[in-house]
């Protein structure tokens, strides 16, 4: 037991000094004073995304990353690259400014690029992206005939890519609490390993390990490497290493060391409103899904998404301003639906890529999963109470559960009397 323990310090102690080696270089970052011209070869640090009648992108240019907006035949040619691949730029390089400067320089972009040239010749960059790239290509053709809504949220709910989800989608989403089905999380990583793992019950305890790593190792870049999905990765690295160590270790020190780790790699993660948010409903759910399970007679979902809220709630209000009542009511009707698209919808629509017959019945059977999570979201955004109803609404949820723990407590009491 002493040995074990010690072994565990020492892990600890290793990933945190890995970390802070890491990180060091995270406050390295320049900050640009002037507007200069500026050109040559940069990598899409983002996937190109349409904004005001252009094509917004992250750039890494001469080793600094760069927030890009594009118009016209330049806008054109970068709309169609992926994340990872190199395209010659010509610009004109600026100061970050406006509300959302810091939040910028949270993601190391330290200058804004005004980009007037974009080449037509352009690299793909390394093997790993050039695979990713192809997988989300072939994953979108596998469900092609599908609307574009739909598919957008397809896209979405299976690996985070909300990028061409039309503005309604995203408010109703918003409204209705179920914002975060559209961002590539836990949940995801999860799925994932939950369709892999019947394949591994008669591998060795290495084998498993190593799949397991190397499916989310693959799953973080090909979601991009979002904040939550770091978090839920590393969280998931974590577990196999102690299952494979056969060391005992709770979702609360996995969580606590996770976070430690992640945040010495990349401070600047601390001022991230999504690594945040995916913190917190991890929280939530370590800490109080079991109790509130209790409270609720077993009502697993209803549990889970409310331990979730709690978790959630103290950043969402400090930066959305309001967190919508009505989530309990739309997660347990829309998260087994979405959790069915996320746990099927990459396998099947990357065959329905390699068998073309298969796209029009994939694409008919995946819409309407992904229809029924959207039209929940539609009429939970419609009835979604706001101002001091939402607020009057969340103080009956609060005191409702202080009655049912009181009301539980005497039973417990009166069975020890008894």
């Amino acid at each position: 037991m002493i040995a074990a323990r010690q072994s565990r310090y020492l892990m600890i102690a290793a990933a945190c000094l890995a970390g802070a080696a890491s990180g060091a270089a995270a406050w390295a970052v320049p900050r640009i004073d002037d507007v200069v011209s500026c050109s040559g070869v940069a990598r899409l640090q983002s996937d190109p995304t349409p904004l005001f009648g252009g094509t917004h992108v992250v750039l890494t240019m001469n080793g600094v990353r760069w927030k890009s907006l594009a118009h016209g035949m330049a806008a054109s040619r970068l709309a169609r690259r992926s994340a990872g691949e190199y395209v010659a730029v010509r610009g004109t390089c600026s100061p970050l400014t406006g509300n959302y400067s810091r939040s910028e320089y949270v993601r190391h972009i330290v200058g804004s690029l005004s980009v007037e040239d974009v080449s037509e010749v352009f690299g793909e960059g390394a093997i790993v992206m050039r695979t990713a790239n192809r997988m989300r290509s072939a994953m979108q053709s596998g469900v092609a005939e599908m609307d574009a809504g739909k598919k957008s949220l397809f896209t979405g709910l299976v690996i985070g890519d909300d990028r061409l989800q039309p503005r309604d989608m995203v408010q109703r989403f918003r409204e209705s609490g179920l914002s975060h089905l559209c961002a590539a999380s836990g949940q995801n990583v999860a799925y994932l390993l939950a369709v892999v793992a019947p394949f591994m019950r008669r591998r060795s305890a290495r084998v498993k390990w190593f799949v397991t790593m190397a499916i989310i190792g693959w799953f973080i870049v090909l979601t991009r490497g979002e904040p939550s999905v770091l978090r839920a990765g590393f969280m998931a690295a974590t577990v196999a290493t102690n299952s494979l160590r056969r060391s005992a270790m709770n979702a609360r020190v996995v969580l606590a060391l996770s976070v430690m780790v992640l945040l010495l790699i990349d401070p600047m993660l601390a001022w991230s409103v999504g690594f945040a948010l995916s913190v917190g409903a991890t929280a939530g759910l370590a800490w109080l899904s079991v109790p509130l399970g209790r409270l609720f007679g077993g009502r697993g979902v209803l549990a889970s998404t409310l331990a979730a809220q709690i978790g959630t709630f103290p950043i969402s209000f400090m930066v959305f301003g309001s967190v919508p009542v009505v989530s309990l009511v739309a997660n347990p009707l829309a998260l087994p639906v979405a959790g069915a698209v996320m746990t099927v919808g990459l396998p099947v629509s990357l065959c329905a890529a390699m068998f073309p017959g298969l796209i029009g019945p994939v694409s008919k059977l995946m819409s309407f999963p992904v229809a029924w999570v959207d039209a929940v979201a539609a009429v939970a955004s419609r009835i979604s109470p706001t101002g001091g109803v939402n607020s009057a609404l969340w103080l009956a949820v609060a005191v409702w559960l202080f009655l049912r723990w009181r009301s539980k407590r005497g039973e417990r009491l009166t069975a020890v009397a008894g």
